[in-house]
């Protein structure tokens, strides 16, 4: 560096900013690959000179900038095409919470054993055809978008066309695992939370079937 420190400061800001990415790139950046198990790079080749530095330097942003629009792009038709998949699926079956409570229980002595979130989930089938089976995932949020707790659904009941059946299930408020807030569900009113229904797999009793795209 101190070699080429006069030729330096006849650059301009931009033209600093390159060769210096230039630097880091083909030394710390060659040597940190190798740490994390790729191949080392080669270096600084001999002769390199700082114009032609900058002009590596210059192709290698330009480069990265057109794969990174590529992968931009890529990314945001997997986002929509998912967000159509969903939007199908959430037309052919609605899913709800429709009640929650907080249910002791208690042994033979009458000492408490046990509390748990008991929690009812609606399930209506607004498609043409038999619903064999539906799997996703509810997402309980406050009213600030955070997420109080979550449900992964699966219910393998068969829904008759149009109709809707009731799913009742609960799980350990005493004990419980993760970092879901049951309890402070339990007590907030229906204008205090939304229920997001998020399906993974709706599968009809004709065989067919409707399924979300991997993030």
């Amino acid at each position: 560096m101190e070699a080429v420190k006069p030729a330096l400061e006849k650059l301009t800001t931009e033209e600093r900013e390159l060769f210096a990415g230039y630097v880091m790139r083909n030394t710390f950046g060659a040597k940190l690959g190798a740490m994390f198990g790729g191949k080392e790079g080669p270096g600084i080749p001999d002769g390199m000179t700082v114009g032609k530095a900058i002009e590596d330097q210059r192709k290698f942003k330009a480069d990265r900038a057109v794969e990174e629009a590529k992968e931009a792009a890529l990314k945001e038709k997997l986002r929509a095409e998912r967000e159509v998949a969903m939007k199908t699926m959430r037309e052919a079956v609605t899913v709800t919470l429709v009640s929650k409570a907080v249910k002791e229980e208690r042994g033979m002595s009458g000492m408490l054993m046990d509390e748990n979130l008991q929690v009812t989930f609606g399930y209506k089938n607004n498609s043409t055809k038999d619903i064999a089976g539906v799997k996703g995932y509810i997402s309980v949020k406050d009213l600030f978008g955070d997420e109080i707790s979550g449900f992964a659904i699966s219910n393998d009941k068969t829904i008759k066309a149009g109709e809707s059946i009731t799913w009742t299930g609960s799980r350990s408020v005493k004990f419980a695992m993760g970092s879901n807030e049951d309890r402070k569900l339990a007590e907030l009113t229906d204008d205090k939370y939304r229920a997001i229904w998020e399906p993974k797999v709706v599968i009809f009793t004709d065989g067919t079937k409707l399924v979300a795209p991997e993030q």
